[in-house]
């Protein structure tokens, strides 16, 4: 008898190693990944459409607010506080002959705050202004309060200035007044954007991260395919891992969109140290992550799934992601 030839095929090893289990695992997982559009979709394209529709769409800013300025012939108090509020970028003024004519607009909506000189004078002769501002939306109705209140404000203090300037021949001394100096940091413009976007963008990242690991174990459950896989020789946290990688990967390169387009699109400074930043989002993705995987794997159903997350994350997150 002849000898048998050996063979041409490599011998396998008869035990992989857990390195080797963990990326095949993953190597699975990413091609399932990639060929399943509708979670593409939900970890690129999704945090994108929130973030430009919670951007655009979400602002407190109060600015161009319609205000009417009651004419008073008998003083020019009301002509001088007309064009301060016109120099501003938060009003449009509009100056009215008549206070039925101001109540009318306001009435029909047209105006949003009335601005007159008050009807009798104090006795120490300080001009007193009389601002009405419409309360049916009272956050709004707080910022044009303060804003109003300011202008006439600053109005004054001009106006104190100037006058005191003429009738002593020299520049007036402030001795025995404080004044207030006020300086806002981080934010001198006062633009909500900027305290919204970074907020969304946890909200975003929090809710992505969730829906993108709380479909896959209920996936395989539903499909019937998570039995084959707890056969083969893999250990429970090599399951995760070879889960999780993929999108994480994923979830870290919708971040990135989401400060990009926070930067470039909205305008948001982008001040600090961005390693730390990325490294602090990748922990609370991986939190985000884990948290899905816990549901996915408790619950067993992808659409009772997708409702937990809703209720567990996107909930809580939306109230305390400032």
């Amino acid at each position: 008898m002849s000898p048998e030839k050996p063979s041409s095929h490599p011998i396998l090893p008869a035990r992989l190693s857990s390195t080797h289990r963990v990326r095949a695992l993953i190597r699975k997982e990413t091609r399932q990944m990639l060929r399943d559009k509708s979670t593409l979709t939900l970890g690129i394209i999704l945090p994108m459409v929130l973030l430009l529709l919670f951007g655009f769409g979400l602002s407190l800013d109060v600015k161009h607010v319609p205000v009417a300025v009651v004419r008073d012939t008998s003083s020019p108090v009301t002509r001088d506080l007309f064009a301060s509020l016109n120099r501003s970028s938060y009003f449009n003024p509009v100056m009215v002959n008549s206070w039925k004519e101001a109540e009318h607009l306001l009435r029909t909506g047209k105006t949003d705050a009335i601005v007159r000189r008050a009807l009798k004078e104090s006795a120490d002769g300080i001009e007193h202004i009389q601002v009405i501002v419409n309360g049916r939306d009272s956050n709004t109705a707080r910022i044009m309060q303060r804003y109003l209140e300011g202008a006439a404000s600053g109005w004054a203090s001009i106006r104190q200035s100037r006058f005191s300037f003429l009738s002593s021949g020299a520049i007036p001394q402030m001795a025995g007044r404080a004044t207030a100096q006020t300086r806002i940091w981080y934010n001198a413009e006062q633009e909500s954007r900027y305290f919204l976007i970074p907020g969304v963008t946890v909200l975003i990242m929090t809710l992505i991260g969730t829906l993108l690991t709380a479909l896959v174990i209920a996936r395989e459950w539903e499909r019937g395919t998570y039995e084959a896989l707890v056969a083969t020789p893999v250990k429970r946290w090599e399951i995760l891992v070879g889960k999780t990688v993929p999108y994480f990967v994923l979830g870290m390169i919708g971040l990135l969109l989401c400060l990009s387009a926070a930067t470039w699109v909205f305008g948001v400074p982008m001040r600090g140290s961005l390693l730390l930043i990325i490294a602090g989002s990748a922990i609370y993705l991986l939190v985000a992550l884990g948290m899905g995987l816990l549901i996915s794997a408790t619950v067993k159903n992808q659409f009772i799934a997708s409702q937990i997350v809703l209720i567990l994350s996107f909930l809580p997150t939306l109230m305390l992601s400032g």
